[in-house]
């Protein structure tokens, strides 16, 4: 069982069916913070669904972002602001995701319900985060080349 365990939850590992299985865990739990956050400033503070998907949104990528550093992708040689910057970038596309879901859901399919149409563009979004943040955002062989253009 500790095997099992280890394999899971704690080794480090370059797999991509263990990644998304822990994936699944630490965005759930970013999930819970971007949906209470967003429900919070939807509805205690009425600001407008369409900001507050914005600032829910960073702070479940931050959330994400230390989950997934700490137990679930290996930065290898990135820095860590490199990482950071990474996340946060490849996260663009999942906001783009969860918004694009949500405005159709109330603005256009005319949901009334502001926490079920947020859970739908959040799940929507899941794949695409998991994708960009494996692939661009912890990949330490992308190289950003620095040119100069006085040369």
């Amino acid at each position: 069982m500790q095997k099992l365990i280890n394999k899971y939850f704690k080794n480090k590992t370059d797999s991509v069916h263990i990644q998304f299985f822990r994936y699944i865990f630490a965005g759930g739990f970013a999930a819970i913070v971007d949906v209470g956050f967003f429900m919070i400033l939807a509805k205690s503070f009425s600001i407008d669904y369409r900001i507050a998907v914005f600032l829910s949104f960073t702070l479940g990528t931050i959330t994400n972002f230390i989950l997934s550093n700490a137990f679930i992708f290996d930065r290898k040689t990135l820095s860590l602001w490199t990482a950071i910057f990474r996340h946060y970038a490849s996260s663009i596309g999942g906001l783009a995701t969860n918004e694009a879901v949500l405005i159709f859901l109330i603005g256009t399919a005319k949901f009334d319900s502001l926490f079920f149409s947020k859970i739908i563009a959040t799940g929507a979004a899941v794949l695409v985060n998991f994708t960009l943040i494996k692939y661009f955002a912890f990949n330490s062989n992308i190289k950003i080349i620095k040119q100069n253009v006085y040369e």
